[in-house]
């Protein structure tokens, strides 16, 4: 099958690695220093908020396309109208419902669903009238993802810099205002397969940089947590992704799982980044990447055998006066806890560098993946974090 993914991303090698090994032919329409050419059969450069650009581009082959997915997040809608216009099947539901995080919570609201979202803002008495002195709160872009632009507000005297964070980094000039969820945040990953029909293929541990800016900081598959909860948290994917009309594809919900139930804070109709489905398949033998491709065309896909009872990734970060340290040299990796379980160590910065602290995605100094028994990643988790608690939104 020829795969056109319109709109990349970062560090999807996993991804493109998955179709390939699969046998289908791989295309990338992305800038061109995004892509990994020797990982796909064809390229073009293209604009990926442009329309018109990826579909000359994507033209542009001398053969036809069978399928068109996305797995860049401001691309996401722009994809799916280039498969529309070439014919062709990509992820199938609602524009804007999964892109746009004024349009999502109205929907939700409209069906009954519960929400932390108090409204959607052009300026910043809009989002003072919005939390109207409910403080804390929260301000983010309503179109973008990966916690950049969020952050939390104490105070009114905070206000005006979360205000111009939160716009500097929304494309259509809106921020949405929330008012501020306790309780520990966690992601759900997804299949539907039709309408209806979702299969909920794993929950996810999210490690976060406290606030203000809630930078995700590594994540832990599976997460560990009481059956009763899971269930919850699988009960609230189902009925999220139902209100907001998904009828085929994958999908990444983030939840805040409160003393009420969980509480979703966004969704997007795509595979999850931060080498989040790497760490699924690992874990629980599912490959995210191909059972997209099978939704998309109408088919069905099975988990392999899992190669390991958990995995997890975490990002190395500054703090903006600290001096960065390898918390892994090559000696280490090779003897406990890290002998068999470090599956990838990554450093973008050498040691001695000082670093910003993180306010979203960027800011990262390196990364490793481990993979291994429950207790094995927990104790590489530790040692690679120096027995520090990692937040993840309980307060």
């Amino acid at each position: 099958m020829r795969v056109l993914v319109a709109g990349l991303g970062e560090k999807k090698e996993f991804g493109l690695r998955s179709l390939r090994d699969a046998g289908h032919f791989v295309g990338v329409i992305d800038l061109a220093h995004r892509i990994p050419v020797s990982l796909v059969d064809w390229w073009r450069a293209g604009d990926r908020f442009s329309v018109e650009s990826m579909l000359a581009a994507a033209r542009s082959a001398d053969f036809t396309w069978d399928a068109v997915v996305c797995w860049e997040e401001l691309s996401t809608d722009l994809a799916r109208e280039v498969a529309e216009r070439l014919g062709v099947p990509a992820t199938r539901m609602p524009a804007g419902h999964f892109r746009h995080k004024g349009v999502m919570h109205a929907r939700l609201r409209e069906l009954g669903v519960p929400t932390p979202q108090l409204g959607v803002a052009h300026t910043l008495a809009e989002c003072a009238d919005l939390i109207d002195g409910r403080y804390p709160a929260v301000v983010k872009p309503t179109d973008y993802g990966g916690s950049g632009g969020v952050r939390i507000v104490r105070g009114p005297q905070e206000l005006s810099e979360a205000f111009a964070f939160a716009l500097e980094a929304a494309r259509g000039g809106q921020v949405a205002v929330d008012r501020y969820v306790c309780g520990k945040e966690f992601s759900v990953e997804s299949v539907t397969w039709a309408p209806g029909k979702t299969e909920v293929i794993t929950v996810t541990e999210k490690h976060l940089s406290r606030p203000p800016y809630f930078a995700e900081l590594g994540h832990v598959v599976p997460a560990v947590l009481p059956r009763a909860e899971r269930e919850q948290l699988e009960r609230a994917v189902v009925q999220v992704l139902d209100a907001l009309g998904m009828e085929a594809g994958v999908s990444h919900a983030e939840f805040r799982l409160t003393p009420d139930g969980p509480l979703l804070m966004e969704v997007a109709g795509r595979p999850a980044g931060d080498q989040v489905p790497r760490l699924v398949s690992l874990a629980t033998g599912w490959n995210l990447y191909l059972a997209e491709l099978a939704a998309v065309v109408g088919s069905t896909v099975s988990p392999e055998v899992p190669a390991a009872q958990s995995a997890a990734i975490r990002f190395f970060n500054g703090d903006g006066r600290t001096p960065f340290r390898h918390p892994v040299d090559l000696e280490e990796s090779l003897a406990a806890p890290f002998a068999g379980v470090l599956r990838e160590l990554s450093y973008s910065e050498p040691e001695g560098t000082v670093t910003d602290a993180p306010r979203g995605i960027g800011g990262r100094n390196g990364h490793a993946v481990l993979a291994g028994s429950a207790d094995e990643v927990r104790e590489a988790l530790r040692v690679l974090d120096d027995g520090r608690p990692i937040y993840q939104g309980a307060e």
